[in-house]
């Protein structure tokens, strides 16, 4: 009896030793061949065009994106994020295409940090749904900030599973989108810049057309956090538990056997 509780008991520790949860950041970029995260330090912030959102600011000296997420100068945030990951090409240049996946109808944080724009009385930020089958743009701009709101504005809304953002300045006619097929201008330029600080996503706009701009992408920023996903078992979990389930029953069973006998 004392040998089959020892079983029984080195049953569930093996169980609970190998139950052990995985987190999944709710939402991901899906971006285009080649594209993925990329690493960066202070070092890169010398104004030369890369990465690509890394040029010399029309709006004072060391003000592009890059320096804004390493100091506390650019916006309402005490803490600034520092280098991190943003989504790219290895060479330095943008993905002219992507959007994100997640959760659907969860409840997401957007916080506006900063507007530089000169249209910034009028600038509006929004998202739009993809269709999940084709990766296409679907149904109309969802606004979440527009020129009525300032540095330091909160919203929580809900999107859907698969989406995209938009930029629209109404004062020269232009929207652009993180799929850049979709801008209206015709362009394939990629106006955003994203940046991603575990489930929290920062990120810079760009509002001129680029025959005429600076390439800053500090015309907005603003956080982005993205409610986390349940813990999940990792999939060797499943199989532990059916084996120590089934070991369980089996000297259950035994032991009752012996005990009629």
């Amino acid at each position: 009896m004392i040998q089959s509780l020892r079983k029984c008991i080195s049953v569930f520790i093996i169980f609970s030793v190998f139950f052990i949860p995985t987190s999944a950041f709710a939402d991901m970029l899906i971006g285009s061949s080649g594209s993925d995260w990329q690493n960066w330090g202070l070092s890169d912030l010398n104004n030369n065009g890369t990465p690509y959102w890394d040029r010399s600011s029309w709006d004072g000296s060391n003000k592009n994106i890059g320096h804004c997420l390493t100091s506390n100068t650019c916006g309402s945030y005490s803490v600034p994020p520092g280098t991190i990951p943003y989504w790219g090409m290895s060479n330095g240049t943008a993905d002219p295409s992507f959007y994100f996946a997640g959760i659907p109808n969860s409840n997401d944080s957007f916080t506006l940090i900063l507007e530089l724009a000169g249209y910034s009385s009028s600038n509006i930020f929004g998202w739009y749904e993809i269709d999940p089958n084709t990766g296409q743009k679907t149904g109309p701009n969802n606004n979440i900030f527009s020129g009525l709101d300032s540095a330091g504005a909160s919203k929580t809304i809900s999107v859907s599973q698969y989406y995209g953002f938009f930029f629209q300045i109404p004062q020269t006619r232009r929207t652009y989108y993180t799929q850049s097929q979709y801008n209206s201008d015709g362009s394939r330029e990629q106006h955003f810049s994203i940046f991603q600080n575990g489930n929290t996503f920062w990120m810079g706009m760009e509002d001129l057309y680029f025959c005429n701009t600076d390439k800053d992408y500090n015309d907005m920023i603003l956080r982005y956090a993205t409610p986390e996903a349940a813990p999940v078992p990792e999939p060797s979990t499943f199989f532990l538990m059916g084996a120590g389930l089934l070991g369980v029953g089996l000297l259950r069973k035994r032991f009752t056997r012996k005990r009629i006998a």
